[in-house]
Protein backbone atom coordinates (compact mmCIF):
# COMPACT_ATOMS: atom_id res chain seq x y z
CA UNK A 1 0.00 0.00 0.00
CA UNK A 2 1.34 3.72 -0.59
CA UNK A 3 -0.10 6.69 0.95
CA UNK A 4 -0.89 9.81 -0.76
CA UNK A 5 0.47 13.05 0.19
CA UNK A 6 -2.94 15.08 -0.93
CA UNK A 7 -5.84 13.53 1.08
CA UNK A 8 -3.34 11.17 3.02
CA UNK A 9 -5.24 7.76 2.30
CA UNK A 10 -3.65 4.32 1.90
CA UNK A 11 -4.55 3.31 -1.62
CA UNK A 12 -2.84 0.65 -3.76
CA UNK A 13 1.09 1.00 -5.26
CA UNK A 14 -0.59 0.95 -9.04
CA UNK A 15 -2.92 3.66 -8.22
CA UNK A 16 -0.38 6.14 -6.85
CA UNK A 17 2.09 8.31 -8.75
CA UNK A 18 4.91 10.14 -7.48
CA UNK A 19 3.49 10.62 -3.91
CA UNK A 20 -0.05 11.49 -5.49
CA UNK A 21 -3.42 9.18 -5.96
CA UNK A 22 -5.23 9.12 -9.09
CA UNK A 23 -8.27 10.80 -7.34
CA UNK A 24 -6.30 13.57 -6.06
CA UNK A 25 -4.40 14.09 -9.22
CA UNK A 26 -7.59 13.83 -11.78
CA UNK A 27 -9.73 16.20 -9.20
CA UNK A 28 -8.91 19.58 -10.75
CA UNK A 29 -10.29 18.12 -14.43
CA UNK A 30 -13.45 16.23 -12.31
CA UNK A 31 -14.42 19.46 -10.83
CA UNK A 32 -14.35 21.36 -14.19
CA UNK A 33 -16.58 18.65 -16.02
CA UNK A 34 -18.69 17.97 -13.29
CA UNK A 35 -20.02 21.04 -11.01
CA UNK A 36 -21.33 18.65 -8.14
CA UNK A 37 -17.57 17.28 -7.52
CA UNK A 38 -16.81 16.35 -3.98
CA UNK A 39 -13.35 17.25 -2.90
CA UNK A 40 -10.99 15.30 -1.71
CA UNK A 41 -10.74 14.82 2.05
CA UNK A 42 -8.03 17.30 2.86
CA UNK A 43 -7.87 20.75 4.67
CA UNK A 44 -4.46 21.46 3.06
CA UNK A 45 -5.69 20.66 -0.40
CA UNK A 46 -4.23 22.73 -3.44
CA UNK A 47 -7.25 22.73 -4.89
CA UNK A 48 -7.76 26.26 -3.49
CA UNK A 49 -5.05 27.66 -5.27
CA UNK A 50 -5.65 30.49 -7.16
CA UNK A 51 -4.25 31.05 -10.57
CA UNK A 52 -4.61 34.03 -12.78
CA UNK A 53 -2.61 35.55 -15.38
CA UNK A 54 -3.39 39.03 -13.93
CA UNK A 55 -0.87 40.61 -11.53
CA UNK A 56 -3.44 40.57 -9.00
CA UNK A 57 -6.12 38.79 -7.35
CA UNK A 58 -9.39 40.72 -7.75
CA UNK A 59 -10.91 42.01 -4.13
CA UNK A 60 -7.89 40.60 -2.34
CA UNK A 61 -4.47 41.82 -1.06
CA UNK A 62 -1.34 40.42 -1.64
CA UNK A 63 0.86 40.34 1.95
CA UNK A 64 3.85 38.95 0.35
CA UNK A 65 5.86 37.24 -2.08
CA UNK A 66 6.31 33.45 -1.54
CA UNK A 67 8.52 32.94 -4.78
CA UNK A 68 8.42 31.82 -8.40
CA UNK A 69 7.36 28.91 -9.74
CA UNK A 70 7.25 27.01 -12.66
CA UNK A 71 6.08 23.23 -13.67
CA UNK A 72 6.37 21.44 -17.01
CA UNK A 73 4.80 18.88 -18.82
CA UNK A 74 5.94 16.42 -21.33
CA UNK A 75 3.42 14.44 -23.75
CA UNK A 76 4.60 12.29 -26.64
CA UNK A 77 2.37 12.33 -29.77
CA UNK A 78 2.26 8.67 -30.90
CA UNK A 79 2.37 7.97 -34.72
CA UNK A 80 -1.41 7.66 -35.17
CA UNK A 81 -1.74 11.23 -33.78
CA UNK A 82 0.88 12.10 -36.15
CA UNK A 83 -0.64 11.14 -38.97
CA UNK A 84 -4.06 12.38 -37.88
CA UNK A 85 -2.22 15.44 -37.74
CA UNK A 86 -0.30 15.51 -41.36
CA UNK A 87 -4.13 14.66 -43.01
CA UNK A 88 -5.54 18.05 -41.41
CA UNK A 89 -2.20 19.83 -42.70
CA UNK A 90 -2.96 18.65 -46.32
CA UNK A 91 -7.41 18.95 -46.08
CA UNK A 92 -7.70 21.35 -43.79
CA UNK A 93 -9.75 22.40 -40.37
CA UNK A 94 -8.92 21.01 -36.44
CA UNK A 95 -7.34 18.85 -35.41
CA UNK A 96 -9.26 17.05 -31.97
CA UNK A 97 -6.89 14.93 -31.54
CA UNK A 98 -3.70 17.33 -30.78
CA UNK A 99 -6.46 20.02 -29.49
CA UNK A 100 -6.94 17.16 -26.78
CA UNK A 101 -2.96 16.55 -26.12
CA UNK A 102 -2.65 20.52 -25.58
CA UNK A 103 -5.29 20.40 -23.23
CA UNK A 104 -3.93 17.67 -21.61
CA UNK A 105 -0.82 18.96 -21.22
CA UNK A 106 -2.06 22.37 -19.99
CA UNK A 107 -3.94 20.96 -17.13
CA UNK A 108 -1.20 18.56 -15.81
CA UNK A 109 0.56 22.03 -16.19
CA UNK A 110 -1.27 24.11 -14.29
CA UNK A 111 -2.08 21.24 -11.76
CA UNK A 112 1.66 21.00 -11.18
CA UNK A 113 1.76 24.72 -10.65
CA UNK A 114 -0.65 24.33 -7.49
CA UNK A 115 1.14 21.58 -6.06
CA UNK A 116 4.79 23.55 -6.53
CA UNK A 117 2.88 27.05 -4.35
CA UNK A 118 0.67 24.71 -2.01
CA UNK A 119 4.00 23.12 -1.06
CA UNK A 120 5.58 26.55 -0.60
CA UNK A 121 2.21 28.13 1.60
CA UNK A 122 1.02 29.92 -1.17
CA UNK A 123 -2.46 30.91 -1.80
CA UNK A 124 -2.52 31.75 -5.51
CA UNK A 125 -0.33 32.43 -8.16
CA UNK A 126 0.06 35.67 -9.95
CA UNK A 127 1.12 36.71 -13.47
CA UNK A 128 0.84 32.81 -15.33
CA UNK A 129 2.27 32.82 -18.15
CA UNK A 130 2.18 29.10 -20.31
CA UNK A 131 4.37 28.72 -23.29
CA UNK A 132 3.77 25.91 -25.95
CA UNK A 133 6.19 23.99 -27.99
CA UNK A 134 7.26 20.98 -29.83
CA UNK A 135 10.11 19.02 -29.84
CA UNK A 136 10.87 16.56 -32.52
CA UNK A 137 12.94 13.47 -32.00
CA UNK A 138 13.29 12.07 -35.23
CA UNK A 139 9.89 11.10 -36.46
CA UNK A 140 7.76 11.11 -33.39
CA UNK A 141 7.12 14.83 -31.19
CA UNK A 142 6.77 15.67 -28.06
CA UNK A 143 3.98 18.37 -27.11
CA UNK A 144 6.15 21.01 -24.86
CA UNK A 145 3.85 22.96 -21.81
CA UNK A 146 5.93 25.13 -19.22
CA UNK A 147 4.26 27.42 -16.56
CA UNK A 148 5.60 30.04 -14.53
CA UNK A 149 4.12 32.43 -12.29
CA UNK A 150 4.00 34.32 -8.79
CA UNK A 151 3.43 32.56 -5.97
CA UNK A 152 2.27 34.81 -3.02
CA UNK A 153 0.24 34.88 -0.12
CA UNK A 154 -3.06 37.07 0.71
CA UNK A 155 -4.23 39.17 2.87
CA UNK A 156 -6.51 37.76 5.33
CA UNK A 157 -10.58 38.50 4.00
CA UNK A 158 -11.59 41.29 6.33
CA UNK A 159 -15.48 41.74 6.73
CA UNK A 160 -16.94 44.59 5.75
CA UNK A 161 -17.95 47.15 8.37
Amino acid sequence: MAYCKECGAAKPDHQVQLGVCDECFNYSSRKQSTASAASPPTAASNHNIILTTSIDVPNRSIERVVSIVAAEAALGMNVFRDIANNWRDFVGGRSNSAQESLKEARTACLNELKREASALGADAVIAVDLDYNELSTGGAGILFVAASGTAVKLAPVRPAP
